[in-house]
């Protein structure tokens, strides 16, 4: 799985998600993003960059899950955490939103959008509920646990998780896989994945 720049500690991002954040093995931190204990000096003399390797970023059907890349600990962004909460848990990995828009047309209704690079996370009434991944066929920073990103081919796909093709789709060779969705390129066994969303999207069918 492709690396994120990082925190110096995986505490720190479950001060920025708070209370929406579940966890695999240990409980969220209870103090909020800017609060005195979030502001005290890391004990450690180890350069910045070694703690910051220790944090990775992975894409889930029910949000996103910050990993430890030391113990395999995870801590899930959930859907329904709130914008602040979420932009700051996701600038903390990924850098500040390069822009942000709205549509008031989706299907789903009104809709808001952070961009972070090709990841964009989408809001409804200022609640996480949804994100998409673009990129083309090269591939991605962004993977899956199993480590299906942009660029996975669909037989690549197919030794880690179980999927379906949309046979009726009319945006492309459009398949379900564990709580995910996406788009592949073609319907060849080598084809690679274009797109990758999971929750509530903007598409237009």
């Amino acid at each position: 799985m492709s690396m994120n720049s990082a925190l110096p500690l995986l505490a720190a991002i479950a001060l920025a998600t708070g209370g929406c954040v579940s966890e695999a093995s240990e409980e969220p931190a209870s103090n909020p993003p800017g609060s005195s204990a979030e502001s005290k000096p890391v004990a450690s003399n180890e350069p910045v960059a070694t703690a910051k390797a220790q944090t990775v970023i992975a894409l889930d059907g029910e949000g996103v899950r910050f990993v430890n890349s030391k113990t395999g600990s995870t801590q899930l962004l959930a859907f329904g955490t709130d914008r602040n909460r979420t932009e700051t848990a996701l600038a903390a990995q990924l850098g500040k939103p390069d822009d942000r828009s709205s549509n008031e047309e989706c299907g789903a209704g009104p809709m808001e959008f952070s961009d972070f690079g090709n990841f964009t996370a989408n809001f409804q009434e200022d609640r996480f509920v949804g994100w998409s991944l673009r990129g083309g066929d090269e591939p991605g920073t962004l993977t899956t646990m199993s480590g299906i990103g942009i660029g996975t081919t669909r037989s690549e796909m197919a030794k880690s998780v179980a999927f379906e093709i949309y046979e009726d789709s009319t945006i492309g060779t459009e398949f379900n896989a564990a709580g995910l969705s996406g788009l592949l390129e073609s319907e060849a066994s080598d084809a690679k994945i274009t797109d990758l969303w999971a929750g509530t999207n903007c598409i237009f069918r």
